[in-house]
């Protein structure tokens, strides 16, 4: 994992640092397209992911729906836990459970989510998310957790297996 926080574990398996330089080469599929994620940062345990806010994400009193910024939090969180999205990740990883706190409404035309790994062990990895809106403030928080998963058919051919 990256930085220097306190507290923070090294993942026991696929130890290894990835930055995504070429984010058009990320796979624009199904839901992720509708949400336009782009993933600005994608470190093991760290990620950063942002998105542009269209009229159909906003309820009938103009601010984000909360679906959408928890849509947000998973994805950015996700991204932290498997040290990178799809083709970048080094080891594959399915939500167990998310919390959001949502703080304010979120306003402005965008949203960035940025997620850090706060505890990770060989099978699961707790994750916390900020989501800032287009107006700079801070407009939920998230926690979740992650569960390393076997590797599928569709995985990236690179994938690693995963050790006991």
């Amino acid at each position: 994992m990256t930085g220097d926080a306190p507290g923070l574990a090294v993942w026991p398996i696929y130890s290894n640092t990835r930055k995504y330089e070429d984010k058009k080469k990320m796979p624009d599929e199904g839901f992720r397209k509708w949400l336009g994620v782009e993933y600005e940062v994608m470190e093991d345990g760290h990620a950063v992911v942002g998105m542009n806010i269209t009229d159909d994400m906003r309820n009938l009193r103009g601010v984000v729906q909360g679906g959408v910024i928890a849509s947000l939090i998973d994805v950015a969180m996700a991204t932290a836990a498997a040290g990178g999205n799809y083709d970048t990740r080094l080891r594959p990883m399915a939500t167990l459970e998310i919390k959001v706190n949502y703080l304010a409404a979120a306003t402005g035309d965008r949203m960035t989510g940025t997620a850090d790994v706060v505890r990770a062990g060989s099978r699961s990895a707790v994750v916390r998310c900020d989501v800032i809106d287009g107006t700079g403030k801070i407009c939920a928080t998230g926690l979740g957790t992650f569960m390393t998963r076997r590797v599928h058919a569709t995985d990236p051919k690179n994938m690693p297996q995963q050790t006991e």
